[in-house]
């Protein structure tokens, strides 16, 4: 005998005593009722499936972001790898002396008259100086030339502000600028000092 024989028999003697009307009527709502169970599964099994499509949607747009930082963090870290290198080689020289440079190429050794520091500020290893750059008595094409060549070799500096003053007649008009100018360097005395202060014992 197996397990389902005592329910079996129960059905029999349940529906034994009843018409054949109410015989049909309770089949019918037995049958009924079992295909409005099949239904509830298949939905419910439905809910399951698009509730994990959801997670599993959500987990790979996850991963492909974490993929993109990835990749964005390399590529950065490439760059600062690249600043820094700029700046041991050509950071080392203080500003004046490579504005100095500048002008001399160019005939503007006279028209320079101020390189001033102003202050500085320090960011961890980062150095940023600040100053003043001031010429006057300078042709258009003498301005350009100048500023062409102290911001395209690479020198790790950045102009802040500009103010130009035109003097002169229309046609032999000059021009008088003064720049607020910030230079980096690297601080690398900590670094420097670090292997000598591990061996002290």
């Amino acid at each position: 005998m197996t397990f389902l024989e005592p329910v079996r028999a129960r059905f029999h003697g349940l529906v034994a005593d009843m018409s054949p009307r109410d015989r049909n009527l309770f089949l019918g709502l037995v049958v009924m009722a079992y295909i409005a169970i099949l239904g509830a599964a298949g939905w419910g099994g439905k809910g399951l499936l698009a509730d994990l499509q959801s997670r599993i949607s959500t987990r790979e747009t996850a991963l492909t972001r974490l993929q993109e930082l990835e990749t964005q963090y390399v590529a950065n870290e490439g760059k600062v790898k690249e600043i820094e290198d700029i700046l041991r080689k050509n950071g080392k020289e203080e500003l004046p002396s490579y504005v100095e440079k500048a002008a001399q190429k160019y005939g503007l050794s006279p028209n320079l008259k101020a390189v001033r520091e102003k202050g500085s500020n320090t960011e961890g290893n980062l150095v940023e100086k600040t100053y003043t750059v001031e010429l006057d008595k300078l042709a258009l094409s003498q301005l350009t030339d100048f500023l062409f060549e102290v911001e395209t070799n690479n020198y790790p500096m950045r102009i802040r502000t500009g103010r130009i003053k035109a003097t002169g007649a229309p046609g032999t008009r000059l021009l008088g600028v003064t720049f607020e100018v910030s230079a980096f360097s690297l601080d690398e005395s900590g670094e420097a000092s670090a292997p000598a202060d591990g061996g002290t014992k």
